[in-house]
């Protein structure tokens, strides 16, 4: 900056000047000099070093300081110590009457801005014009580093603070700087990677993506997990630009994003086979009562014999493969009782033992004390089954396969995850295989219903999404851990409760005697209809039949009916209207009903007035006619029939 804009940037309409002046006819000929700059001089003139100290503490914000070099009480470099010890930054000029060189040399070393004679006070108001741009330059840049730091200090509190991952990157393509949040989205210390390529973090080729909005990519952590990261990039402007990177961790959203789209996926496909269900049970009926009949009336060792019998066997593997569809749509109801899951393990030990083999080694590991929980046992039996066959299948050579179970007190990770609180008591069930573990992608799928690795005819991939229904129908939620070659670990978590288990009543036996009264089947289709019919008859009892509400409210007029056996769906009059009708004209007619749809899918009202009495199609012989035992049986033969 030249003279002349140093004299603008020092000019003040009025100059505030501390004078270190024993003579008052020294300080004046200096107010004069000052003056002819056409300046207002405000002065004040001290000549001691408590008189400079106190008007340096006052309030008058100094513009200039002219000292005299020596006077008798004070000297102008006593005065340079006192002015450098308050910190202040104010021009300090030196005019003497006689000064040696080595004097004024000292004088400058000591902090003095320039030194005049007092015989040549003409220089003094250019001078102090040059002091005083200098001193308000000086201001200025002090603001303007005050300002960056500041800028700095605040820059770096939000960084600090910020839940997304801020890393900045050389030209050459090196971390210069990653805050808190990045830290812990990787895994790392910035001390250890600072200085490494970025795109030893973040994905190849993340510079060519300025300015483009967020794009989403893989990434790894220090130990080797994937993640999911939103990751913009902007420019710093410059001759030679840096990159700012802003990460942010969405791993844990796209996980919920991709449960709450399986549980749609799922929940659609259950509504559609709880629908298919009713309409293929009605078919089996028909089709296994028909293979029945057909076999008892056929001599013995009949040649069609065991091709009925296989016609039954396979209605009765579909109607199983219905029942895993209704358990995975969460349609099929709970039996729910208080229970321990380590009886659950029990009961199916043995069988569980014979189905994996021998080639497997099996093991179960009980915690003693696991708490109770609420639950049907046999849902859980088939949960239990299908994880142990599944891991079974994972090790074709032999392996190992362990059954656990243990308490579990949710944290805050698992309380987020399961929709729960922090605290909440879990029981555990987990089947660990030493198998070929499960690749990532697979992984992302294995409970989607008819979805299987498995080979052509070696599984209908219900089995896992069978097992994600019925836990989910418990509250429970369902975990898995596995890498290619490392086995896998499927563990259940099961709300626990505060009551006891209890145990299951035993069945009180039925006879199996011939039946005797008459029944009043009503059934719109006439092949289910006529098959129940059949079996009921040759259970020896006298059967009646009805395609409809209406005709079998007129056959009840027409003479006594022992027990009606009703479908919840019929055409024109429900079956709701039909029960209503038969207690209206028969009261205490017992009803039993009958239906393809699981007793859940059910009209809620019917299901309440028929609490109990339900029998879901399709049913053997054996089925139909022990359960119309039981429903003609005295009350108290009844006890745990169900």
């Amino acid at each position: 900056m030249g003279e002349r804009e140093l004299l603008r940037a020092g000019t003040r309409d009025v100059l505030r000047v501390l004078l270190v002046e024993d003579s008052e006819a020294d300080a004046a000929l200096i107010v004069h000099a000052l003056s002819a700059e056409g300046r207002l001089i405000r002065p004040e003139r001290v000549d001691t070093p408590e008189g400079f100290s106190g008007a340096l503490r006052g309030n008058t914000p100094w513009d200039v300081i002219v000292s005299d070099h020596r006077m008798p009480r004070f000297s102008a470099v006593e005065a340079l110590r006192i002015l450098q010890s308050t910190g202040r930054d104010i021009p300090f000029l030196i005019v003497s009457g006689a000064i040696a060189e080595h004097d004024a040399v000292a004088a400058m070393k000591a902090g003095a801005n320039d030194y005049l004679m007092k015989d040549n006070l003409a220089r003094l108001g250019p001078a102090v014009e040059r002091e005083c741009g200098e001193a308000a330059q000086r201001a200025g840049r002090r603001r303007a580093d005050s300002a960056l730091r500041r800028s700095e200090a605040e820059l770096r509190a939000v960084m600090a603070h910020v839940p997304d991952g801020l890393l900045t990157v050389s030209p050459a393509g090196a971390l210069v700087s990653m805050n808190a949040a990045a830290e812990r989205i990787f895994g790392v210390r910035a001390e250890e990677v600072l200085g490494r390529p970025a795109e030893d973090f973040l994905p190849p080729g993340f510079a060519s993506s300025v300015g483009q909005g967020s794009l989403e990519c893989e990434a790894r952590r220090a130990d080797g997990s994937l993640l999911q990261l939103e990751v913009s990039v902007a420019e710093v402007p410059d001759n030679d630009p840096s990159l700012v990177v802003t990460v942010r961790d969405v791993t844990d959203r796209r996980r919920l994003e991709a449960e709450v789209q399986r549980t749609q996926k799922m929940d659609t496909v259950g509504m559609l086979a709880g629908g298919v269900a009713h309409d293929f049970n009605n078919v089996l009926t028909g089709i296994q009562s028909a293979a029945a009949m057909a076999r008892l009336e056929l001599p013995r060792e009949h040649a069609a014999e065991g091709d009925l019998a296989e016609i039954e066997r396979q209605c009765q593997r579909a109607a199983a493969l219905v029942r895993q569809l209704l358990a995975f749509a969460r349609k099929q109801p709970l039996a729910r009782r208080t229970l321990s899951v380590n009886e659950v393990v029990l009961d199916v030990e043995s069988l569980l033992r014979r189905v994996i083999g021998e080639h497997v080694r099996f093991a179960v590991e009980l915690q003693p004390d696991v708490w109770s929980i609420s639950g049907d046992s046999a849902q859980l039996e088939q949960v239990l089954m299908n994880l142990c066959i599944n891991a079974r299948d994972a090790m074709p050579e032999g392996g190992r396969l362990t059954v656990r179970t243990g308490n579990l007190t949710a944290g805050s990770e698992l309380a987020a995850r399961a929709r729960s609180v922090p605290g909440k008591r879990y029981v555990m069930l987990s089947v660990q295989d030493s198998g070929t573990g499960i690749h990532p992608r697979t992984l992302e799928r294995i409970f989607e219903p008819f979805f299987t690795t498995k080979a052509p005819g070696r599984g209908t991939g219900l089995g896992l999404a069978v097992v994600h229904g019925i836990v989910r129908q418990h509250d429970g939620i369902i975990d898995v851990d596995s890498a290619p070659g490392s086995g896998s670990t499927f563990s259940v978590l099961l709300p626990a409760v505060e009551a006891d288990a209890v145990a299951v009543p035993a069945l009180s036996g039925v006879a199996t005697q011939p039946g005797s009264g008459t029944l009043l089947v009503v059934e719109d289709d006439a092949s289910v209809r006529l098959g129940m019919v059949r079996m009921l008859e040759h259970a020896g009892y006298r059967v009646l039949a009805a395609a409809d509400g209406e005709a079998a409210l007129g056959i009840l007029e027409q003479g006594q009916v022992d027990l009606v056996l009703l479908d919840a769906v019929l055409p024109g009059l429900s079956a709701l209207d039909t029960y209503r009708g038969v207690l209206s004209r028969r009261p205490g007619t017992p009803v039993l009903l009958v239906s393809g749809y699981s007793e859940a899918m059910l009209d809620a009202t019917l299901r309440r007035e028929l609490a109990g009495q339900f029998l879901q199609k399709p049913f053997s012989l054996e089925g139909l006619a022990g359960r119309v035992r039981v429903m003609l049986a005295p009350v108290g033969a009844r006890v745990g029939s169900g």
